[in-house]
């Protein structure tokens, strides 16, 4: 399959409904800038339609959300898709209905980390992060890489989007609550990488320029899926590569987009 191996675009997919830009869409753009392809170009969306504040049940409903937007993204000509959740939701799902690459931020992450040291850490934002985490990762077969998974504590997800609307000196108090945390994980729990499972925050460790923590390197949520994702597009382009859909990813029967009217913006 021979195709333009050079300029890549994708649609980046906030798993939250909303039509306002958010703020550290300018921060995604820096750091597109500092180390995407010169080429690559990306798109930032919310979902159309879904819930604001996720708990259980609304993340689930949501997650089909984030599919129809991969959907969306395809039917549009994106080469890819990413998902900018730490639960990558709906990853499963959008890679059974679509050919273009889908790159789930967290499994990225994870990936990445696993290749610059032995054993990684995640924290969290939120307390009740922690064991979604854990399974997250557990999932994904990389659970003997994981040295733990710890809560930034003094910060819920609600606090800690607050406090980086309001301005340098509040960011900088998130910075310092998980450059506190990462320095236990090093310490206490052997971690030799670390990341931070929430998109917007991660971004603001880099703006911070907060690469790393007693020697371990931070991996930016950001730039694993984006160059995880220049990297499927290429291959796709260049040889036809898409995820297999006969076992986990397995499509859906024919004409099931008839079944129930999708929602394409």
């Amino acid at each position: 399959m021979a195709g333009d191996a050079k300029n890549i675009k994708l649609m980046l997919c906030e798993p939250v409904f909303g039509t306002e830009p958010r703020q550290h869409w300018d921060w995604l753009s820096k750091i597109l800038g500092a180390v995407g392809s010169p080429a690559t170009e990306v798109d930032y969306v919310n979902l159309m339609h879904g819930y604001r504040i996720m708990r259980t049940y609304t993340r689930t409903y949501n997650s089909i959300m984030v599919a129809q937007r991969a959907l969306e993204a395809e039917k549009k000509g994106y080469d890819g898709f990413i998902i900018a959740c730490a639960s990558d939701l709906g990853m499963k799902e959008a890679r059974s209905i679509v050919k273009i690459p889908v790159i789930g931020s967290a499994e990225a992450s994870a990936l990445m980390a696993c290749t610059l040291g032995n054993k990684f850490s995640v924290i969290t934002t939120d307390p009740t992060a922690c064991g979604r985490t854990e399974n997250l990762i557990n999932r994904y077969g990389l659970g003997s890489r994981l040295a733990s998974v710890r809560h930034a504590k003094g910060l819920t997800g609600a606090t800690n989007f607050k406090m980086m609307a309001e301005g340098h000196e509040q960011q900088q108090k998130i910075v310092e609550m998980l450059t506190t945390e990462m320095t236990e994980a090093v310490r206490s729990d052997g971690a030799e990488v670390l990341y931070v499972s929430c998109m917007p925050t991660s971004a603001l460790l880099t703006m911070h320029g907060v690469y790393e923590v007693e020697g371990a390197p931070i991996v930016s949520m950001f730039g694993a899926g984006l160059k995880l994702a220049e990297n499927l597009v290429s291959h796709q382009k260049a040889y036809g590569t898409e995820v297999c859909k006969t076992g986990v990813f397995l499509g859906p029967h024919p004409g099931w987009e008839n079944d129930i009217p999708l929602m394409i913006d």
